[in-house]
């Protein structure tokens, strides 16, 4: 049987022991770093390590790179040619209000023509990027484009909805010369009032291939009303129209884009 004497150490003993460990915790706790978004851990309830949650977002940590179709170019008129490129933004989250790219011609000595442009992508989004009309006195046999810079960003917008309700193509006569038309009637479904859409067109025949581009600058257009998009070649299409593409756009990242009601 233990004696008193023997408890009372003990109890004493037990006191100093859970008096020592408070203190030891206390002052180990100073010295554990605090979690953050650069120690090289999955913690504070991060998607993976480092990013989400608290921190930035995974994708824009490890964007993917704007995924390139193909790029093609066609005969527009006398010495002009249409360039155009099909990409996609395969990010969820991520849009970029400003890519540059470049666009080169060859024959088979060498380059022949040289155009660069600034487009905008919101998440998810396939578009044509389109250069028209680029002047050369070469026939190109070739065509090369690639994306010089491109900053990212995390967002939730989307393209403003603009239904494209009717295309047609047709052939018209001005000045005793023959050029291809196609018209195009565009909705605002957005339920936004937009001071500015840009409308790109791309034309096949039948078997696919490319006719001819253009990108079209229109004005604005409010919630619910219409408007006629027309895209004028300086020649007539080299061959039979099949399908006639038209994707209207409007720019959300430009500040004055969307019109607030007065």
């Amino acid at each position: 049987m233990i004696s008193w004497r023997i408890k009372r150490q003990l109890i004493v003993v037990g006191i100093l022991l859970v008096i020592t460990g408070g203190i030891v915790f206390w002052f180990g706790r100073g010295l554990i770093p605090a979690p953050t978004c650069t120690d090289g851990r999955k913690n504070q309830g991060e998607v993976a390590t480092d990013c989400g949650g608290p921190c930035a977002s995974c994708e824009l940590r490890n964007p993917k790179a704007l995924t390139i179709f193909w790029a093609r170019v066609a005969p527009a008129g006398a010495n002009l040619y249409d360039a155009v490129a099909l990409v996609e933004n395969k990010n969820e989250f991520l849009a970029s209000a400003e890519i540059e790219y470049e666009f080169n011609l060859y024959d088979k000595f060498g380059a022949v023509a040289r155009k660069t442009g600034i487009s905008f992508v919101y998440p998810q989004e396939r578009l044509y990027i389109i250069e028209p009309a680029l002047r050369t006195s070469r026939d190109p046999v070739r065509i090369d484009f690639k994306v010089t810079r491109i900053e990212w960003q995390a967002t939730n917008a989307t393209s403003p909805l603009l239904t494209v309700e009717s295309r047609e193509h047709m052939v018209t006569e001005e000045n005793a010369r023959k050029q291809s038309v196609v018209q195009a009637g565009v909705l605002n479904s957005s339920g936004l009032d937009l001071a500015a859409i840009e409308t790109g067109i791309v034309v096949f025949d039948p078997q696919g291939n490319l006719l001819g581009a253009n990108r079209v600058a229109g004005g604005g257009i409010r919630a619910g009303e219409r408007a006629t998009i027309k895209s004028i070649w300086p020649a007539v299409l080299p061959g039979i129209v099949g399908t006639i593409e038209v994707y209207p756009r409007a720019n959300v990242f430009e500040p004055h884009t969307i019109l607030i009601p007065e």
